[in-house]
């Protein structure tokens, strides 16, 4: 045998080993895990979808069965539960509800979704397709604190077509897409989730407070708090902690639910009552004075996947021409604000709170 062909031989088992090596002994044969798979699935949700409609208020579990593509390529299957969630989107808004989906643990061992007891699921809200665009954009800001910091929430993107298990009626299948569980993001990363009501600013870390406040003024949103919110026993608002344990110091605080934001631009979204801003696209700073020498870091970093966080918007399949277009305007003008000094303290640092 050609000896070179023998060393790439000996190289590429050795590599095989080591892969082999790093992976836990359950999860050898087993399907990537959904968060740990990227890429875009076609999915169908059967569930009774009229009778959740018109019982929308309660918070009631519901068959259903969920089918999704296989590692074989052929079409698998799974009994699970659903339920409508949230609050503005559910009762307000939308005519078909945000759902989180059940699974039963046992069932799901061995396929992408183990691990799993629920997972929340962002749906088309209303029939018109142009609805779409707003959960395109949202799923996108999930994506960009991804690149940021890997203290964020996972996302998959799904194409989910909806059939009604209890009439018949034409399908609809819209973009959507699951939110990796806090237990899971924080296991991820070597912590765990903090049921508490409130936490100092001083005991969250300050850099990725920082990364924080910037993301989301990135995005144009300031329907969030990160050290206090309406629930006394569960901190904060659109936004969860994560650490060590309750009396552990760093803490961090994971941001999530970006409909309200300029970026995605919904019709339905509106500024925070007492904050003085003229609708959501207006960018106001809200982040905290004690991480502001932080902030250079944070900037850098952002500085850094300009060109990959402009690259998701350029190259999503389902944005249209417009929303890419306003998409791409509205973040070209928070990078020409943190890249010019005097713009940088007048509209950030000179607006820190406390």
């Amino acid at each position: 045998m050609n000896p070179g062909k023998t060393i790439r031989i000996a190289l590429a088992l050795v590599a095989a080993w080591l892969i082999a090596d790093s992976i836990p002994a359950d999860e050898i044969g087993r399907p990537a895990k959904l968060f740990d798979d990227r890429a875009e699935w076609n999915v169908t949700l059967t569930g009774p979808w009229r009778e959740i409609r018109r019982n929308v208020k309660k918070d009631a579990r519901y068959p259903a069965r969920l089918a999704y593509p296989g590692p074989d390529g052929e079409t698998q299957a799974l009994a699970v539960e659903v339920s409508p969630r949230g609050i503005t989107r559910r009762l307000d808004v939308c005519k078909f509800p945000p759902l989180k989906v059940h699974f039963d643990k046992r069932e799901t061992r061995t396929t992408p979704w183990r691990g799993n007891g629920s997972l929340k699921l962002v749906t088309y809200c209303q029939t018109s397709s142009s609805y779409s665009q707003y959960y395109v954009k949202e799923f996108l800001a999930y994506r960009i604190y991804n690149l940021i910091t890997p203290f964020s929430f996972r996302v998959k993107p799904l194409m989910v077509e909806y059939v009604d298990s209890g009439k018949k009626s034409k399908a609809v299948t819209r973009f959507g897409f699951m939110i990796e569980d806090i237990d899971a993001l924080a296991h991820r990363l070597g912590l765990k989730k903090l049921n508490i009501g409130k936490v100092p600013v001083n005991q969250l870390d300050p850099l990725e407070t920082a990364r924080f406040a910037l993301f989301q003024y990135l995005i144009g949103n300031l329907d969030w708090a990160a050290t206090s919110g309406p629930d006394k026993q569960r901190c904060c608002h659109n936004s969860r902690l994560i650490g060590k344990d309750e009396a552990s110091v760093p803490k961090y605080a994971i941001p999530y639910d970006f409909d309200f934001s300029g970026l995605v631009n919904a019709p339905y979204a509106s500024p925070p009552e007492g904050i003085r801003v003229r609708n959501v696209r207006q960018r106001l700073y809200r982040g905290f004075c004690a991480d502001n020498d932080a902030l250079p870091r944070a900037v850098a970093d952002f500085n850094e996947k300009r060109q990959a966080i402009m690259a998701l918007f350029e190259d999503n399949p389902h944005l249209s021409g417009r929303e890419r277009g306003y998409a791409a305007r509205f973040l070209q003008d928070f990078y020409e604000i943190v890249n010019d000094p005097a713009r940088f303290k007048r509209q950030i640092t000179d607006k820190c709170r406390g």
